[in-house]
């Protein structure tokens, strides 16, 4: 392969690693903005507008899915409908994590979140260098977080179990790891297979991957390893 083409490739990957972590960055720093006001500063008007959606909180878990199921299908073809549905998401998830940390302590809650942190950048770092195709270990994760899911819910209204509770909760973190190493390779795999045609919509698609990917490596660890209030 040409010395330039290789150079130029490299370059490219770079700047669409660049792209997908400006977005991940964003939609992180929305949602951490979006929690803070949610808890400090518009506690009651929160709590006002999660009683009059419809469905409560199960309503807003609902538009949560449908966003995420809008950007699969249209973030290529629609790379401005994928940001703004990518921005509307980071700003709803804020107020379901304010929900859902303030049953904790702030020490729990900053632990968890540079616990999450170091792992997913080491996990990153990882899906970034390695040489192994790593396709397998994201297409059996991928297939595990099914399972993940329908024992969550089978948990929350069958079971109430609190060991069961911790024990998705190990699963979670170890089947995120496999999706985070996974998910970072697959960047350079678009890219690659694209011939460096991926725009604005892929970009935002894989830092919505990034952006669960990273949430639910935080949440799972805080249910584990966080003291409630």
């Amino acid at each position: 392969m040409n010395p330039q083409h290789v150079q130029d490739q490299t370059a490219g990957i770079n700047k669409f690693y660049s792209k997908v972590y400006g977005f991940l960055g964003l939609g992180i720093l929305l949602s951490g903005i979006v929690a803070y006001l949610s808890m400090q500063v518009f506690p009651a008007q929160v709590a006002s507008f999660i009683q009059n959606f419809p469905l409560g909180i199960l309503g807003i878990w609902i538009v949560e899915i449908g966003l995420v199921i809008l950007l699969s299908a249209k973030a290529e073809k629609n790379p401005s409908l994928a940001i703004g549905g990518f921005i509307g998401y980071s700003l709803i998830n804020g107020i379901v994590l304010a929900i859902t940390v303030s049953y904790y302590t702030n020490a729990s809650v900053a632990r968890a979140f540079i616990t999450a942190a170091a792992m997913f950048i080491g996990l990153s770092i990882f899906g970034v260098v390695t040489k192994k195709d790593l396709s397998g270990i994201g297409r059996a994760a991928y297939s595990a977080l099914i399972g993940i899911i329908i024992a969550i819910l089978l948990n929350a209204f069958i079971l109430n179990s609190q060991p069961v509770d911790y024990l998705i909760s190990f699963l979670t973190i170890i089947i995120f790891s496999g999706i985070t190493a996974y998910d970072n390779q697959m960047i350079r795999t678009l890219y690659v297979q694209s011939n460096g045609t991926v725009g604005n919509g892929v970009a935002v698609y894989m830092a919505l991957s990034l952006y669960l990917d990273f949430i639910n490596l935080f949440l799972a660890l805080l249910r584990i390893f966080g003291k409630q209030n």
